[in-house]
């Protein structure tokens, strides 16, 4: 995760990387690097609320010219109305969808698979 690449501008070695969509926020210290994933805001399945990271410090001259702090904030979000869009968009496994929404519990690998293969079959894939 710390490896410099194009991506990260080839400035030398990131000491902070910060992703999403992992649906479960957290902060890691490793060796010195700090790890960090936001969640999600559609569908955290860690708790039901939406989740995002506010990054504080001041960056200048490539450097930290303050200190640096990551804070990974919760709000609530209108689920009821996730579930209609999903319901109105004929998404397919909105049971399950639904349940984690809900419970922020995830519906687990066989279910997940178990709905992919309908929906292939379904689309003729």
């Amino acid at each position: 995760m710390f490896e410099n690449t194009a991506f990260t501008g080839g400035r030398g070695q990131p000491d902070v990387v910060g992703y999403g969509d992992i649906h479960e926020a957290f902060v890691l210290n490793l060796q010195m690097k700090t790890l960090f994933n936001v969640g999600s805001v559609g569908n955290p399945l860690d708790t039901p609320q939406a989740s995002y990271a506010i990054l504080q410090g001041r960056w200048a001259d490539d450097e930290w010219h303050s200190s640096f702090g990551i804070l990974l904030a919760r709000v609530p979000y209108d689920i009821d109305r996730a579930i209609q869009d999903a319901i109105q968009a004929d998404m397919p496994g909105i049971e399950p969808y639904t349940r984690e929404l809900r419970t922020a519990q995830y519906r687990g690998p066989s279910e997940f698979a178990a709905e992919r293969a309908i929906l292939r079959k379904s689309h003729g894939i």
